[in-house]
C-alpha cells in the first residue's frame, strides 16, 4: 500500500493510525497512543520497517515508533516535542503542521502521556515510563 493510499484510510471508519510493511497493512481506530501499546506487545515484527501514517503524532507516540523501529512517518499533526525528538533520531518523516502539544482529553492542559516523557531521550525507557502510567490511570479507573 502506498503513501496516498494509507493517507486516504485516515478518517474512514475512524482510522486515526495505518502501518504498512509488504502486503501487511494494520489499521486502528484507538485513540492517543493505545495503538502503539497494543500492536508492541502483540505484533512487534510487523512494525520494524514499516511505513507509517497517524494522525496526530506527539513526543510519546514518536518514542513508541522509534522503539518500533519503523521506517517512516507521514503525520497531519505533529507537536514541536515530537518534531524535536525525532529530527534527533534516524527517521524519515513528514509533517503538514505542528503544535505547540497535544491536549489532554479535557483539552485543558498537556496530555498526560507527554508529560510522562516529555523530559526523557531514550526510547525504550520513554516506553517502560508509559507503561508505568498506563498502568497508574487503569487503576484509577
Amino acid at each position: 500500500m502506498n503513501i496516498e493510499e494509507m493517507k486516504s484510510l485516515l478518517n474512514k471508519d475512524d482510522i486515526v493510525c495505518v502501518v504498512s510493511k509488504g502486503d501487511q497493512v494494520l489499521t486502528s481506530n484507538l485513540k492517543g497512543i493505545r495503538p502503539w501499546i497494543k500492536w508492541l506487545r502483540e505484533n512487534p515484527e510487523l512494525l520494524e520497517d514499516a511505513v507509517v501514517v497517524d494522525k496526530v503524532v506527539g513526543k510519546a507516540a514518536a518514542m513508541l515508533m522509534i522503539v518500533s523501529k519503523i521506517k517512516s512517518l507521514y503525520t497531519p499533526v505533529m507537536s514541536e516535542t515530537a518534531l524535536q525528538y525525532l529530527s534527533s533520531q534516524n527517521i524519515d518523516f513528514s509533517y503538514d503542521r505542528t503544535v505547540v502539544y497535544i491536549k489532554n482529553n479535557e483539552k485543558n492542559g498537556l496530555c498526560p502521556m507527554e508529560q510522562t516523557v516529555i523530559d526523557v531521550d531514550d526510547a525504550q525507557q520513554g516506553y517502560l515510563l508509559l507503561l508505568d502510567k498506563i498502568s497508574v490511570l487503569m487503576a484509577k479507573k
